[in-house]
């Protein structure tokens, strides 16, 4: 039996999010001028998703805060002008279970189409955690089913299985990236607590 992806990195993001003071709704977003945090991707690995993958806590480096060197990142493109509005979910225009603004960057990345699709398939289930009705068990074990489902997809079509981790904290930083979504990420993680999921053995990319 294994854990479910990012369960200990899901808490911290989400924990220092919150405390970081990120993105209220509708005004100071988590790439606003005010505090932010977000995750850096994971030191080089090369095993499959079997393990919980960890986000990096708030750190300043040099003479700039965090908030700033978020901004900076944004604006040479290192990450995307994100949705800051309060509602949970945020825009999906398309309705494929992915934010607009994740999917639009998620398109700007150098991967092949398969690998593009199983960044989505990351994105969709992350976008779960935060849809998924917390007082029904079946739902949310099928959510932490659908987060394995994608993990595991992620390290058969990205090898080494490093390459899926960088984006898929990105991913997982961006979908918590107000208050509002972070504390629901939160609540997640907690009615999530003590239960596992299986390592699937089979090909579990979606189409």
């Amino acid at each position: 039996m294994t854990s479910f992806k990012s369960f200990i990195g899901g808490v911290l993001l989400a924990t220092a999010l919150v405390a970081c003071g990120g993105g209220s709704g509708g005004g100071s977003g988590f790439f606003g001028t005010g505090e932010g945090a977000s995750t850096s991707p994971a030191g080089s690995s090369s095993e499959p998703p079997s393990s919980a993958s960890s986000g990096s806590s708030p750190v300043a480096a040099g003479n700039l805060t965090l908030a700033q060197q978020i901004e900076l990142l944004e604006r040479k493109g290192g990450y995307p002008a994100l949705d800051r509005s309060s509602d949970i979910a945020g825009p999906d225009a398309n309705k494929n279970g992915v934010r607009d603004d994740i999917e639009a960057w998620i398109n700007t990345l150098n991967v092949t189409e398969p690998q593009r699709k199983a960044l989505m398939q990351d994105a969709r289930a992350t976008q779960g955690t935060l849809l998924v009705d917390l007082t029904d068990k079946a739902a949310v074990q099928r959510v932490g089913e659908g987060l394995m489902a994608s993990n595991h997809c992620g390290s058969i079509r990205f090898k080494p299985f490093a390459e899926f981790i960088g984006p898929s904290q990105k991913i997982e930083a961006m979908t918590a990236n107000t208050r509002q979504r972070a504390a629901r990420y939160m609540q997640y993680n907690k009615a999530r607590s003590g239960s596992s999921t299986t390592l699937p053995n089979y090909d579990t990319c979606e189409l």
